[in-house]
């Protein structure tokens, strides 16, 4: 281990004021909603100053360092101490984040996690760009029990794929939400003719939030790209704040291919992920897609190179819904179906927006069917396969019931095999 991170260490000297800058909005925000005063100025200012002491008395009472166990030891508190040891050897993952100000000064956050129940993760804000990396790097090398001398040297990516910023914007617009935000617009138009106010107000807020919402996607997810190398799989994105994660394989829980149907034209789609140890209390927290957009003709090469024992090319294993399904789900009956692969759990759906997910028997967390009363009226149920939180669901709906609960045993079978059968899983 380098000794570069074994004495107890501050983050960087300009925490306190990049912590301030990030605080000053809502000062500011507020200071307009409630009018040019001086005095709430004056409170504004006060504000600033305290909070800036706090933040530089708290980063003076921060360290942090690997002790000689290989942990990583984070120390806080000004009234009230907490010390936090995390085991590198349950590291989950550790995600270099760039919000505006700081990347604009040569400065990031370093994110790790590890497995565990509660709050399982220490962010370091803010370090040096070098140093963020270098620490990263350690950690890694640690998580993989390496012990190089190049250990703090970046990983060299051995495939990349980037994808289009055009293609990105494009598949962002061409979502099945838009046609909804059209047909909301036209019937706001319609009824601003009736009643002028109401109306406008409607086609206002329908059109600002989906423009807010579009503008907030295309920046989060702009230079996105998606790459191999020796620690795992790496994810970059970000227009204003970058985010890049590092993701093991065996973290990976579930997948799920979605193809809206504005996409098939273009033959475009989408791949997400639920991935283990991830912060999932905000959809901007940790990795939740393997890649927004790519063309069908990339796909296998992206699951050649990526999740190479992902095989979901199936063909005539599927176990289809029952015939009066189509009473309950008229528009999708014919594509509910539901397949157990010697690797996978895989279940298909969607009318509109097609997916295709899947799961490996091992990492699946439980199996539940539920029915509600329609569905026992027309004798079908749904086979649950519970994964980590995340976007992919792994639904199979329309099922006759007497299949849900053979297909349900046979999945156990399959777990509780996979489960005896697996070997270690290493970083």
């Amino acid at each position: 281990m380098s000794d570069n991170f074994s004495r107890p260490q501050h983050t960087a000297p300009l925490t306190p004021i990049l912590q301030l800058v990030n605080s000053a909005p809502i000062v500011l925000v507020a200071f307009f909603a409630i009018g040019l005063s001086w005095w709430f100025l004056l409170i504004g200012v006060i504000f600033l100053v305290v909070g800036g002491f706090g933040y530089w008395a708290s980063w003076q009472r921060r360290f942090f360092w690997l002790n000689e166990e290989g942990e990583l030891e984070a120390r806080s508190g000004i009234l009230f101490r907490r010390s936090r040891q995390l085991r590198i050897s349950r590291l989950q993952s550790v995600d270099i984040l760039r919000p505006p100000v700081a990347r604009l000064l040569g400065y990031s956050s370093l994110k790790i996690e590890v497995a565990g129940s509660g709050d399982s993760r220490v962010i370091l804000s803010y370090l040096s760009v070098g140093k963020a990396q270098e620490l990263r790097s350690e950690i890694l090398a640690l998580a993989k029990d390496e012990r190089t001398s190049t250990q703090s040297a970046e990983p060299a990516d051995h495939w990349k794929w980037q994808v289009p910023n055009g293609r990105l914007v494009a598949s962002l617009v061409l979502t099945t939400s838009t046609y909804f935000l059209i047909i909301g617009a036209v019937a706001s138009v319609a009824f601003a003719l009736v009643e002028p106010g109401s109306g406008l107000v409607t086609l206002a807020l329908a059109v600002g939030g989906s423009t807010i919402s579009l503008i907030a996607g295309i920046t989060s997810l702009f230079n996105f790209s998606v790459g191999r190398n020796d620690r795992g799989i790496a994810i970059s994105h970000g227009l204003f704040t970058t985010a890049h994660y590092t993701v093991s394989p065996i973290r990976i829980q579930a997948i799920c291919v979605v193809q809206p149907i504005a996409w098939r034209p273009f033959g475009w789609y989408q791949v997400a992920i639920n991935v283990a140890g991830a912060d999932q209390s905000s959809k901007k927290s940790g990795p939740r897609v393997l890649i927004p957009v790519v063309h069908e003709d990339a796909l296998p090469e992206l699951f050649h190179e990526l999740l190479p024992s992902w095989n979901l090319e199936i063909e005539d294993e599927w176990l289809a819904s029952a015939a009066t399904s189509r009473w309950r789900f008229p528009w999708q009956a014919a594509r509910l179906a539901v397949s157990l692969t010697s690797d996978l759990f895989v279940v298909r759906s969607g009318a509109l927006t097609r997916r295709l997910s899947a799961a490996p028997h091992e990492r699946i967390q439980s199996i539940r069917i539920t029915q509600g009363p329609w569905e026992r009226k027309l004798g079908i149920s749904s086979l649950h396969a519970d994964s980590v939180p995340g976007p992919v669901r792994l639904r199979g709906r329309g099922l006759a019931s007497s299949v849900a609960v053979h297909t349900a045993l046979a999945e156990l079978d399959r777990m509780f095999t996979a489960r005896k059968s697996r070997k270690s899983e290493q970083w």
